[in-house]
């Protein structure tokens, strides 16, 4: 299999600038229209094509990928291509790109470390043969452990800066491991950035918002829940939050289920059900439950400073359903 330490890649898998976008990782999808409108960059990236870069496991599955963006991505025509073609498509003019990112974003004593599934647009520069990189649109993904410590660890590293960037990006498409990465949360990261795009708006830091309607109603629905946070919860020793204080328990109904079985329940377009995402980025977490009927976000909060997934997360969805009602 190849790796991108074996292709020249050039700039366009290079690490964008993303000090100033310092809040994007606060929330599950940002996105970044309003911030755009002005510079005509908005208006430009609608008459792109974007392509779309997928780790290399995930073309065993290109078709469930394809038929996830098919069913939100309007903004653009689009085409799935191979991390190495990115280099083919540098020089034209055109073209969008989604890809992954990460950057260690240090604050006083504490590193934190962003990895990020970005849409890029690039365009020329006023300056001769210099290009402008604009981020449209960020998702926050929760990464391994060993990918999290290579990207904190950029800076101890031996080597050019070029050839740390392209062995970090390699690891991001051969090796790391995206525990809210799936064909089914695709579609629905893609359904807020496709729309917020179309409708000329800003999406960065939320630290907390429901849908009043929508979320009352898993007081009698099923809330699905990936199995990976049932591994990771029950893979940690201490099982009680930091306060101590355990809240009144989620007694909804609740199923643990498969990347697989969960994938084919939101890809599936004649029924809707809700569902958890839990993201995890460095020291703090976002806790989201999308709805598949039409793949937006119902509820969302962000924790600072408090990572791990604990039962009273739950008990936080329950406590605003009950105030709802």
């Amino acid at each position: 299999m190849k790796t991108l330490n074996m292709l020249k890649v050039r700039g366009i898998l290079l690490f964008s600038l993303f000090i100033l976008w310092a809040t994007i990782c606060k929330s599950q999808v940002s996105y970044f229209g309003a911030a755009l409108l002005n510079s005509q960059k908005l208006e430009t990236f609608k008459k792109t094509t974007t392509l779309f870069t997928l780790q290399y496991a995930d073309y065993a599955e290109l078709e469930k990928f394809d038929q996830a963006i098919k069913k939100n991505w309007t903004i653009t025509p689009y085409k799935i291509i191979k991390p190495e073609e990115l280099a083919r498509y540098d020089t034209l003019s055109n073209y969008s790109f989604f890809y992954f990112d990460g950057y260690a974003e240090k604050l006083d004593s504490t590193t934190n470390v962003n990895i990020v599934y970005a849409l890029k647009l690039i365009t020329p520069s006023k300056k001769p043969k210099v290009k402008e990189e604009s981020i449209l649109a960020t998702v926050t993904l929760f990464a391994d452990r060993n990918t999290n410590l290579l990207v904190q660890t950029q800076d101890q590293q031996y080597g050019t800066k070029r050839s740390i960037k392209n062995n970090i990006l390699s690891n991001f498409y051969n090796k790391s491991s995206f525990l809210n990465w799936s064909p089914g949360f695709l579609t629905g990261y893609l359904k807020q950035i496709n729309d917020g795009l179309l409708a000329n708006e800003n999406c960065t830091l939320d630290y907390q918002f429901y849908n009043k309607v929508r979320l009352p109603e898993l007081a009698k629905e099923t809330l699905y829940v990936p199995e990976y946070i049932k591994e990771v919860f029950s893979s940690r020793l201490a099982l009680l939050p930091p306060s101590g204080i355990i809240a009144e328990p989620y007694n909804y109904k609740l199923k643990f289920v498969s990347y697989k079985v969960l994938d084919s329940l939101i890809l599936n377009t004649e029924t809707g059900i809700k569902y958890l995402v839990y993201t995890q980025r460095s020291n703090d977490k976002i806790i989201s439950v999308y709805d598949s009927k039409d793949d937006k976000i119902i509820y969302q909060r962000f924790y600072p400073q408090s990572p791990n997934f604990e039962m009273n997360d739950l008990s936080e969805i329950k406590k605003v359903i009950v105030a709802l009602k």
